[in-house]
């Protein structure tokens, strides 16, 4: 009878497995991944934006693009190089044919509530026409 009481009372507990330094090489772990890893610069587009202050009066060198705003309920406004009104199709054509002195610097002057998308598809079709830079232009409001 002793025999039995002590063997019911040396049972051993079932075994825990103590999850706190696993957590811990786990953070450790997210910590240096983080630390260490670097992220590759995302690629953008370079422009020259107006310096801050008075709008200056002299005209600029280069090409010169005005878009306006949009009429009601439509997606985009008109475009104007050289004093007369270009589409889509025909800018990239028109931008080659520039005289390569004047064809280093696009400039643009967009009113307000030109869309973003417009703008940017001017940039590239003039980068593929070969336009080294590009800069942005204020009209100076009257």
């Amino acid at each position: 009878m002793n025999d039995k009481k002590t063997m019911r009372s040396r049972k051993k507990k079932p075994q825990e497995m103590d999850m706190a330094p696993m957590i811990d090489c786990v953070f450790l772990l997210l910590i240096f991944f983080m630390v260490s890893t670097t992220f590759a610069p995302m690629p953008g587009i370079r422009v020259q934006l107006p310096p801050p202050g008075k709008p200056n009066p002299n005209k600029p060198k280069g090409l010169i693009v005005r878009i306006a705003n949009p009429e009601a309920g439509q997606s985009k406004g008109v475009m104007v190089l050289n004093d007369e009104i270009i589409e889509y199709d025909d800018i990239y054509n028109n931008l080659l044919d520039q005289p390569i002195e004047i064809k280093s610097m696009l400039i643009i002057q967009s009113e307000r509530l030109v869309l973003h998308e417009q703008i940017i598809k001017v940039i590239d079709l003039a980068k593929r026409a070969g336009i080294e830079g590009v800069g942005f232009a204020v009209v100076a409001r009257e």
